[in-house]
C-alpha cells in the first residue's frame, strides 16, 4: 500500500528561499509540495479550491503578510494547519502566532531537519513546540503583569498533571508516551480530559492555566 504523502504549500516571497525549501522538503518520501505562493493573497486564493495538510507561512511578505493571512485562515479554513516561519523568535511574536491559530513556529535559523520534524509533528499530533520555544513562551507569560483568570478549576489527576507538564514542555504524544511509559492512545485520552477540565482551546491556554496554578516551575 502506498502511504499518503503530506501535502504542503510554501508561502514565501523570496524565490531563492522558496526554491530551497521545496528542494529539501521533497527529499522526504512522505512529503509533497502541492503549491507555492509569494504572498498571503495568493495563498488564500489557492485555499479556496484546495485543502493541503500543512501551510508553511512566512511572516514578512508584500500585499498580505503572514500574520494577516494566518488570521483569515484560522477563521475560513480551520482544518488547515499553519507553521509560521520567521527570522525573529522573541516570545511576544510566538505567542501572537499561536493565539491567532498557528500550529507551530520555526525560526529560519533552524536546520532543514528541524523544519521537517516540525511538519511531521504538526501533521500527526496537531502542533509543534520545541523546548526552546516553550520556555520562551512560559517565561514571557510569567513576566506579564496579569493573567486573565477565566479558567474554572477542576482537579486534574496525578497522571493528567504529568501529561500536562510534558505538553507545556513541547513534547509530542509519542514522546510523552515513551517518557511516561504509557500508550499514545492513553496520552491522547488524558489530553482530551485535560483540555476539557481546564477549558483550554490551545496550548497557550494550557500554559496560562499551568502558570496560574503554579504547576510549572521555571528556573
Amino acid at each position: 500500500m502506498i502511504k499518503q504523502k503530506i501535502k504542503i504549500v510554501i508561502t514565501e516571497d523570496q524565490p531563492v528561499i522558496r526554491k530551497a525549501l521545496k528542494c529539501f522538503i521533497e527529499l522526504e518520501k512522505d512529503m509533497q509540495i502541492v503549491s507555492e505562493a509569494c504572498n498571503g493573497k495568493e495563498l488564500l486564493e489557492f485555499l479556496k479550491l484546495n485543502s493541503p495538510d500543512i501551510v508553511l507561512l512566512d511572516m514578512k511578505m508584500p500585499l498580505m503578510n503572514g500574520c494577516e493571512a494566518l488570521e483569515i485562515i484560522s477563521k475560513r479554513f480551520p482544518n488547515t494547519k499553519v507553521i509560521m516561519l520567521s527570522m525573529y523568535d522573541d516570545f511576544n511574536l510566538i505567542i501572537d502566532f499561536m493565539t491567532k491559530g498557528a500550529r507551530g513556529f520555526v525560526s529560519k535559523n533552524n536546520s532543514p531537519e528541524f523544519l521537517v520534524q516540525a511538519i511531521r509533528d504538526v501533521y500527526k499530533d496537531g502542533h509543534f513546540f520545541d523546548k526552546k520555544v516553550s520556555e520562551a513562551m512560559l517565561n514571557g507569560l510569567l513576566k506579564e503583569k496579569s493573567i486573565n483568570p477565566y479558567f474554572d478549576e477542576q482537579a486534574l489527576s496525578g497522571r493528567e498533571t504529568e501529561v500536562m507538564k510534558e505538553i507545556c514542555n513541547g513534547l509530542t504524544n509519542n514522546s510523552i508516551s515513551k517518557k511516561l511509559n504509557i500508550s499514545a492512545s492513553t496520552v491522547d485520552f488524558h489530553k482530551r480530559n485535560i483540555y476539557r477540565k481546564t477549558k483550554s482551546k490551545n496550548t497557550i491556554d494550557l500554559m496560562k492555566y499551568a502558570i496560574k496554578h503554579q504547576m510549572i516551575l521555571i528556573s
